[in-house]
């Protein structure tokens, strides 16, 4: 009777150790809305968290390895020079004081553009290996091509909408 008492105790504390362990784990895909960060008329954004399988090479049968993608879609967006001396946005992503990821962001072509301004960027970024936790951040931002230099955040959310 001892015996199955230990044999319960040990069973109830690694189940809790395993579920502890899930609860901050992300579940892909995933999108979280980018809210504002400058207040900027009709502006809205969201990003898309998914594990992709990539391959190592170009060559037929090369061997895949398994990525974290984070792609961002925004609309309504004004020229980046309304801010300043900046020409373009970019996408960032950060794992606060570990490490972070910029990429370019581009127009969407549209037939017929607003009549009342505005125009949506996409941009992604498919080569993340580190682990994503909730409190990563995604953002989009103003960027400086010729000095190379990040503006502002204008959009952000993190990722804690995607825990299971």
């Amino acid at each position: 009777m001892k015996r199955l008492l230990i044999l319960l105790v040990l069973f109830v504390f690694f189940t809790s150790q395993i579920k502890a362990a899930h609860e901050g784990a992300l579940s892909y895909p995933c999108s979280i809305v980018l809210e504002q960060v400058k207040e900027i008329p009709n502006s809205s954004g969201t990003a898309l968290i998914a594990k992709v399988k990539k391959p190592y090479t170009d060559q037929p049968g090369s061997p895949v390895r398994q990525r974290t993608a984070i792609g961002i879609y925004a609309d309504w967006m004004p020229l980046p020079s309304t801010f300043g001396e900046y020409d373009q946005y970019e996408g960032f992503a950060q794992i606060p004081g570990v490490i972070s990821w910029r990429f370019n962001m581009y127009p969407v072509k549209e037939d017929q553009p607003s009549l009342f301004g505005g125009f949506p960027l996409a941009g992604k970024f498919d080569e993340i290996s580190a682990q994503l936790s909730a409190d990563a951040i995604v953002q989009l931002r103003l960027s400086n091509s010729r000095s190379g230099n990040l503006g502002p955040a204008i959009l952000q959310g993190r990722l804690k909408g995607c825990v299971k």
